[in-house]
């Protein structure tokens, strides 16, 4: 017997973002992993905006801060850095393993101009800060005739 409450398909509810979402989920799963569940992934990225500044919240549990590497070239931000496996014995027999271990790495081309020798970056309790400075634009002048 069918129901008369017809139901929608999730996907109908969708925007584009939410679909991006998706298919990037689908993407950052197909890393290369194997028995051990090393191999690529990829740490979950805030970027904030304030008048002066862009400030860059990275998710990075487990990290210790020296495996973490940023660089800024041509006005393309890159972290990349890896989440190393303890290695000690393993005494209990695990039923799910889904912590990812590995590389990984994140690029981003930035909305404005920053000023490169004032980035300023902080690592506390796995959370990476990237405080990005941005250059001053011109102002506008009055420029008297003599």
């Amino acid at each position: 017997m069918r129901s008369l409450v017809r139901q929608r398909p999730r996907i109908a509810n969708w925007g584009l973002m939410d679909l991006r979402d998706e298919i990037d989920k689908m993407f950052n799963d197909f890393g290369i992993v194997g028995d051990s569940g090393e191999g690529y992934w990829t740490p979950s990225v805030d970027i904030s905006e304030e008048p002066d500044k862009l400030i860059m919240t990275v998710e990075l549990p487990g990290v210790d801060k020296k495996d973490v590497k940023i660089s800024l070239h041509e006005n393309v931000l890159t972290i990349e850095g890896q989440k190393v496996r303890q290695t000690e014995e393993q005494k209990d027999k695990y039923y799910r393993c889904e912590r990812s271990y590995g590389k990984f790495s994140r690029s981003f081309t930035l909305p404005t101009k920053v000023v490169a020798d004032k980035i300023d970056a902080s690592y506390k309790d796995g959370v990476l800060t990237v405080t990005l400075p941005k250059v001053e634009e011109a102002q506008p002048r009055q420029i008297q005739i003599k």
